[in-house]
């Protein structure tokens, strides 16, 4: 809700040099208003819209000391403001920076044209109607920095021939080039589930042939690229001395609010949500945090940011005073995150092992392979999109934490879903996956899921398991014809899940590895997964299994790591069964007063004579305490 201030007020705000940070009460009146979707210079700095600007100038001095930059970074992390002060910069001077960090550093003696694009709102159904765009958006940009004669060129030709026009204008002035998310047009095709190879290399090649172009244009001051995705073979600036800033530490604070820009600049905001979720500053921030901080790029895991998009939505509902407070996904949103990621899986199934990290919401790339230039392959031989690069390039997942290989003696990155706006919508994504986009199918995941975290948090292992076993038949064929116990340590890892159940997967201690330990407000199960082949499909070869996991979790010590939260603990071994692809049997090992207590039991596989098994969530349901089925929960 944007307020707009008394002139007197503006009069008054002016002698005392322009918009001070907020005081400290908690009065919601005269709040400054949040910039919601506003990434223009000229109307962030206007007294008259008073918004509330987080200073991110202090190092745009020494960024245009290179020639030449590219920067990657997600969807709504800042880079078109980014563009939008350095065409400021650049085309006007400070003038418009006086209470800024960058206003005792800029020391560019001249101004410059500046010629800025956006290939963020460069687009056409068809290939002709894209390069007629691009042709347009680049005669618009001369226009704008004082070139009307381009108006003049020839546009029948070819975009070689076209863009070769303005070679002229560069021979004879100074030149800052700014470009904003430079692969959209590429991007766009994968959001819009185009998978047209003709149309998308067709668009790559006109792309091609624009950058081509923009590395051999002469007299360049400097040149600004901002973007997602990596540049490939096929880069802007393939044998250019082009720096790529993307992971450098020093820049990982140039984008995105960080902890201390947060507290400074929304503190009347902060005083206020406090008061309205009653709950401390600390609390908040707590909340904060975890729903949107996370996003981290530098190759030193060093600087996590908040997305400013994320932290504008939250506090902007304050300015309504009716609205509730909530910790909603914004990001995921606001960039149609769910819709780009559904059309990506609807036509590139993932590999068992990828399927099997992302269920996990963990894995580990190298440095190369962060950076490395997938997008531009997708079409091509043998190329392929890297759905996990492509989620850390997107901003779905982040860097959490360092690990150094023992073998290649390289650091390697651990890589997790950035915040809870992220795993809000991005856990759908994956259940939608698993069923083929099936809704119906879906929304019982949802049902059975719940389901079976209720039995966990009860204790009751064999509902537990039929209510997996319910997951397990939904999942498509084609995915479980390919499982192993990885994949199924994924799958029920992902079902588990939840709020008051936290589970982690190969924990380790001194002696092995535990499959999963799922921790719940009371108590702690270490989890040992057995597979039975098809062909030992016998109760006999169950109770093997059985046995194998019972002796592994005892002499393996399982759990005895994990005794800092003093919680009790109960060992859990599944056995699985490759053939019918479902849990056959379970046991649970609990030490007493009076030795360790034994409970097992063998779930018969679903089908149509075992209905009022799944019914009550028994084996044995007509003698058992019978337990709703989630339909009826």
């Amino acid at each position: 809700m944007l307020k707009l201030k008394p002139l007197a007020q503006l009069m008054q705000a002016s002698s005392l040099g322009g918009t001070a940070l907020q005081d400290s009460s908690g009065d919601d009146s005269d709040l400054q208003n949040i910039p919601l979707g506003v990434s223009h210079w000229d109307d962030l700095q206007d007294k008259f819209f008073d918004y509330v600007v987080v200073d991110k100038t202090a190092k745009l001095a020494e960024l245009v000391k290179y020639n030449a930059v590219f920067i990657g970074r997600p969807r709504r992390m800042g880079k078109t403001t980014l563009c939008s002060m350095l065409y400021e910069l650049f085309a006007h001077g400070k003038g418009k920076f006086e209470d800024t960090a960058v206003y005792e550093l800029w020391t560019e003696p001249d101004v410059y044209p500046v010629i800025r694009l956006s290939f963020n709102v460069i687009g056409g159904d068809d290939v002709s109607q894209f390069e007629a765009a691009l042709k347009d958006a680049v005669v618009n940009a001369f226009c704008l920095s004082g070139f009307p004669e381009v108006k003049s060129f020839q546009r029948d030709m070819t975009i070689s021939g076209f863009l070769g026009q303005f070679n002229q204008i560069a021979l004879q002035h100074e030149l800052v080039i700014l470009i904003d998310e430079w692969d959209r047009p590429l991007t766009r095709l994968i959001d819009n589930n185009d998978d047209n190879a003709d149309k998308f290399n067709v668009v790559r090649s006109v792309l091609s042939v624009f950058y081509a172009w923009l590395r051999v244009v002469p007299n360049v001051r400097f040149t600004l690229v901002t973007g997602i995705m990596r540049y490939s073979e096929f880069s802007p600036f393939t044998g250019q001395d082009i720096q790529d800033l993307s992971m450098e530490p020093y820049w990982a604070d140039l984008l995105g609010y960080t902890q201390e820009d947060v507290r400074t600049y929304f503190a009347r905001y902060i005083l206020l949500a406090t008061k309205k979720l009653g709950i401390s500053e600390e609390q908040l921030f707590e909340k904060l945090e975890l729903y949107y901080a996370g996003f981290c790029f530098d190759e030193n895991a060093s600087v996590k940011v908040y997305c400013p998009y994320a932290i504008n939505s939250f506090f902007d509902q304050l300015t309504d005073p009716d609205k509730q407070l909530m910790f909603d996904s914004f990001w995921m949103e606001s960039a149609c995150a769910r819709e780009a990621l559904t059309s990506f899986l609807s036509t590139h199934p993932l590999a068992p092992t990828d399927l099997s990290q992302i269920c996990l919401q963990h894995f580990t790339l190298t440095k190369d392979e962060l950076r490395e230039p997938f997008f531009f392959g997708f079409f091509g031989s043998g190329g392929s999109v890297k759905f996990k690069q492509l989620l850390v390039q997107g901003g779905y997942y982040s860097i959490k934490s360092l690990v150094h290989n023992p073998v290649t003696g390289k650091r390697e990155f651990n890589c997790g879903v950035t915040n809870q706006d992220v795993v809000k919508d991005f856990e759908p994504v994956v259940t939608n996956y698993l069923v083929n986009f099936d809704a119906d199918k879906s929304k019982a995941l949802k049902a059975y899921g719940a389901a079976a975290q209720q039995s966990l948090l009860a204790g009751d292992f064999e509902c537990m398991c039929i209510r997996l076993n319910q997951i397990l038949g939904k999942i498509h064929s084609q995915i479980l014809n390919h499982a192993d116990e990885e994949l199924y340590r994924a799958f029920i890892a992902r079902f588990l899940r939840a709020n008051l159940i936290k589970v982690s997967a190969e924990v380790v201690n001194t002696l092995g590895r535990c499959d999963l330990v799922a921790v719940t407000p009371d108590r702690l199960y270490p989890i040992e997964l057995k597979c039975l082949s098809a062909d030992k499909d016998t109760e006999h070869h169950k109770f093997t299994r059985l046995t194998d996991g019972d002796t592994q979790l005892l002499e393996k010590g399982y759990g005895s790591n994990l005794t800092d939260n003093d919680l009790p603990q109960t060992g859990v071994i599944l056995v699985i069964s490759d053939k019918d692809h479902q849990i056959c049997a379970w046991r649970t090992l609990t030490q007493t007063d009076a030795g360790i207590e034994h409970h097992e039991g063998y779930i018969p596989p679903l089908n149509v004579l075992t209905q009022q098994q799944v019914k009550y969530g028994r084996v044995h349901w007509q003698s058992q305490p019978q337990t709703p089925s989630p339909t009826q929960l």
